[in-house]
C-alpha cells in the first residue's frame, strides 16, 4: 500500500507541475510581416495557456484552439490594440486561467494553493499508513518489526484501512479539482464540441490553403516580370514584397539590394531593405541593417521607417531615451492617420517604462507637418529636414556624450550643405568617443579640409 500511494501522489505531482516538452507550432502562414508586431505576438502568445492541452502555452501547442488564439492576437495586434487591451480582453472570455501565470489575488489564490494542498493531502496519508504499520500487534509479544505472519483478521483491517486511504485520497483530488473549477472555470460557455465544428475546422484549413496559394502564384508571377523586364525597379520592389509575403527573406533581400542599384541608393528601399535584414534576423536589428539605417537617415532624415528602425536599435540597446527621442520625431512628421501611428505610441510607453522616463504627452502633428509629410515638395521637405535637424542638435547639447548622434548629426549637416557645422558635430562625436579612433580620424579630417583650426 505504501508504494501504491507513493506512486500516486508522484503521480500527481507530475500532472500538477509537469511541463510537456515545447514545440514550434507557429507557421509561416501565421506570421506577420511586421517584425515588431511578431515579436509582441510571440511574447503575448508565450504567456497564454492552451485550454486543451498540459500546460503549453499556445505558441507551442499545435491544437486548433491554440491556433485560433494565436490568429485572435495577431488580429488585434494589427487592429493597432495594445498587449493589456489584448490580455484583458482574451481574459474576459477565457477567466484568469487562460493565464500561464496566473495573477496571484482571492480569485486565484485556490489555483496557486491547489498544488501544494494536494502534495501535502498525499503526503499526510502516506505517512499515516506507515504509522500504522509501525504500530505492533497488541495480541504479540514481539516488536512491530519482528512480529510474524499476520492473521488473515489483521490482514482484512489492513486492507480496510487500505482502501478507505485510496478513497480519501481519490476525493481529495477530485475536491480540489472541483473547487479550482468553480474558481476559475466558465460554465456559462456554450459547448463547442470538435465533432459539430468539423465544417468550420475544414473550412479554415481551406482558406488557409487557398491564401497560400494565391502567395505563391504572386510570388511566381513577380519573378517572372522580372525575369521579363529586370531593368524596371517596380518589378523588383513588386518581387520583394511577394517574396516577404511568402516567408523567402533570401529572395525578397537580393531583389531589395537589386532595387537600390538601379535607384542609386534610394533611401526609401535602403530602410527598407534595413527592415528585411531585421525581419530575417528575428526582429533584431542587426550590425549590416544598422549601417542601411544610418546610410538612409544620411539622406533623408525624415524616412519613416528608417527612423522607427533607428529607434528600435536603441530600445534593443538600452538607450530608451534615444529610441523615445526618434520615435517622436517620426511622430512629427507623420500624418495623424498613419496606420504605425498605434503602433508607435505603445512603443514610446514601453521604452519610457523600461527606462523610468517620464514622457510628456505629444502634441502630435500639425498641419503643416501633415501637409509636409503628404506632399514632401522640395521646399516643405528641406523645411522639414531642417527642423529635424535642429531637434537632434537640441537634444545632443543636453546629451553631448551621444558619439552616435554627433555622427549623425554631422551626416545630416553634410545632406544640407552646411560644411561648418558638420565639422563641429564630427569635432563633438571625437570628444564623446575618445577610444574611437575612426571617429578622431574623421574628425581630423574635417578640421584640416575645411582650415577650421581657428574657428574650433
Amino acid at each position: 500500500m505504501r508504494r501504491w500511494a507513493l506512486l500516486i501522489c508522484l503521480g500527481l505531482a507530475a500532472a500538477v507541475t509537469g511541463a510537456a516538452t515545447p514545440a514550434n507550432a507557429l507557421t509561416p502562414e501565421e506570421m506577420l510581416a511586421d517584425p515588431v508586431l511578431e515579436q509582441r505576438a510571440r511574447d503575448l502568445s508565450q504567456g497564454l495557456r492552451c485550454l486543451v492541452c498540459q500546460n503549453q502555452s499556445i505558441d507551442d501547442s499545435d491544437a486548433e484552439l491554440a491556433r485560433d488564439l494565436r490568429t485572435e492576437v495577431r488580429r488585434r495586434l494589427t487592429a493597432g490594440q495594445s498587449d493589456a487591451d489584448i490580455l484583458d480582453a482574451i481574459r474576459d472570455t477565457y477567466g484568469d486561467y487562460v493565464l500561464l501565470n496566473p495573477p496571484i489575488a482571492p480569485s486565484t489564490w485556490i489555483l496557486w494553493a491547489a498544488p501544494a494542498i494536494i502534495l501535502a493531502g498525499g503526503a499526510l496519508l502516506v505517512f499515516a499508513a506507515r504509522r500504522r504499520d509501525d504500530i505492533p500487534d497488541k495480541d504479540s509479544p514481539l516488536p512491530a518489526r519482528e512480529t510474524p505472519a499476520r492473521s488473515p483478521k489483521h490482514v482484512s483491517l489492513k486492507s480496510s484501512v487500505a482502501g478507505r486511504q485510496a478513497v480519501a485520497l481519490f476525493s481529495l483530488v477530485v475536491g480540489c479539482s472541483l473547487l479550482i473549477y468553480l474558481a476559475l472555470g466558465r460554465a456559462d460557455l456554450p459547448d463547442r464540441p470538435l465533432a459539430e465544428r468539423t465544417a468550420e475546422i475544414a473550412a479554415l484549413k481551406d482558406t488557409a490553403q487557398q491564401d497560400n496559394a494565391d502567395r505563391v502564384a504572386r510570388f511566381d508571377a513577380a519573378r517572372a516580370a522580372v525575369e521579363a523586364e529586370p531593368e524596371r525597379v517596380s518589378n523588383w520592389l513588386d518581387l520583394a514584397v511577394a517574396a516577404a509575403d511568402a516567408g523567402r527573406s533570401e529572395t525578397e533581400v537580393t531583389a531589395l539590394r537589386q532595387a537600390m542599384v538601379l535607384t542609386d541608393d534610394d533611401p526609401t528601399i535602403v530602410s527598407m531593405l534595413a527592415e528585411a535584414l531585421s525581419r530575417a534576423a528575428d526582429g533584431q536589428i542587426t550590425i549590416p541593417a544598422r549601417a542601411l539605417v544610418e546610410q538612409a537617415l544620411a539622406a533623408n532624415p525624415a524616412e519613416p521607417r528608417a527612423l522607427f528602425l533607428y529607434g528600435l536599435a536603441a530600445y534593443q540597446d538600452g538607450d530608451y531615451a534615444a529610441a523615445i527621442d526618434n520615435w517622436q520625431q517620426l511622430q512629427r512628421v507623420s500624418s495623424a492617420d498613419a496606420p504605425w501611428m498605434p503602433l508607435l505610441a505603445d512603443n514610446i510607453a514601453d521604452a519610457a517604462a523600461a527606462g523610468g522616463i517620464e514622457v510628456p504627452v505629444s502634441p502630435g502633428p500639425d498641419a503643416a507637418d501633415i501637409a509636409a509629410a503628404s506632399e514632401m515638395s522640395t521646399e516643405d521637405r528641406d523645411a522639414m529636414i531642417a527642423g529635424m535637424v535642429d531637434g537632434l542638435a537640441a537634444r545632443l547639447e543636453d546629451n553631448p556624450e551621444d558619439g552616435p548622434g554627433w555622427q549623425r548629426l554631422a551626416r545630416a549637416y553634410d545632406v544640407l550643405g552646411r560644411t561648418e557645422a558638420a565639422q563641429d558635430a564630427l569635432v563633438s562625436a571625437a570628444d564623446a568617443l575618445v577610444a574611437d579612433a575612426d571617429a578622431q580620424l574623421a574628425a581630423l579630417q574635417a578640421i584640416v579640409a575645411g582650415n577650421a583650426e581657428d574657428r574650433l
